[in-house]
């Protein structure tokens, strides 16, 4: 479905790339509905020239022509951009940001006037459309609101939704951090592997591809990974051998304690 509103995208990064580059491809926005701004000219310029959207430096003129405006800036940067858009902002726009820590309470802090504004907390695998974006609403938003940052998001991957926003901090240390977990695991099934003999190119790509398998049998099925692994794991085979060695060397308790230790750094932060 195509959005009717005009999007800026405040601070064309990485992420905003993937934004932009994603939403022109699923023909969620045409190129004359597109804004963006970057800090430097020079970026502004190849920008407009990779995506043919209007690309500049001043965001005050993005933010004015736009319907949704969405900050990909750096959390330390959010203070002053707020305060910079602010005179051009009213009740009518829908402000989305994903810089993490930063909470909607705080921005609304900030505004002082009563805006839409989305916390929203995407992950690196975004930048292959695989990404999982999770959306948490501020007080002002409504459901028409809540739909159009849905369908933003979902050009890059899948979309979840949370009230409380006390638990974003937990969807940080999961699905934010969550790809480095999975880049580490990989990387070790791949070592071993190659310890075993395996050529590393082969190895690398056995591993990143069971990874890859397994998670979309997860979401596809269904079904419990409990009963997956069950499923795989044949008496007095090959795989419990391997469990068993996971399990000895305290394999599940250390990711439940990368998410505990992940979410209270994140609690820090935002505070």
């Amino acid at each position: 479905m195509k959005l009717k509103q005009k999007v800026a995208i405040i601070g064309v990064g990485k992420m905003g790339n993937t934004l932009i580059d994603s939403m022109l491809k699923n023909k969620v926005v045409n190129t004359n509905q597109l804004y963006g701004t970057t800090s430097r000219l020079e970026t502004a310029e190849q920008t407009r020239e990779k995506y043919h959207i209007n690309v500049n430096t001043d965001n005050l003129s993005a933010v004015r022509e736009s319907d949704i405006i969405i900050l990909t800036v750096k959390p330390q940067i959010i203070p002053r951009i707020l305060k910079e858009i602010n005179e051009v902002l009213d009740k009518e726009k829908l402000v989305i940001s994903i810089a993490a820590a930063i909470t909607t309470h705080f921005m609304e802090e900030q505004l002082d006037k009563d805006i839409s504004i989305i916390r929203a907390m995407p992950n690196v695998a975004s930048l292959v459309n695989e990404g999982m974006t999770v959306l948490c609403p501020g007080q002002f938003v409504g459901k028409e609101h809540l739909n159009l940052a849905f369908q933003i998001f979902k050009s890059v991957g899948d979309v979840a939704v949370i009230e409380r926003e006390e638990l974003m901090d937990v969807v940080t240390a999961l699905s934010g951090s969550g790809p480095a977990y999975s880049y580490m695991m990989i990387e070790s099934l791949a070592d071993g592997g190659i310890r075993m003999g395996l050529p590393r190119e082969l190895a690398r790509k056995l591993a990143a591809q069971s990874v890859l398998g397994g998670a979309k049998m997860v979401l596809k099925t269904g079904l419990h990974p409990a009963v997956l692994k069950d499923d795989v794991t044949t008496p007095a085979g090959v795989t419990i051998d391997g469990l068993m060695e996971l399990e000895d060397g305290g394999f599940r308790v250390a990711l439940i304690k990368a998410i505990d230790h992940a979410t209270q750094k994140s609690k820090q932060i935002s505070k």
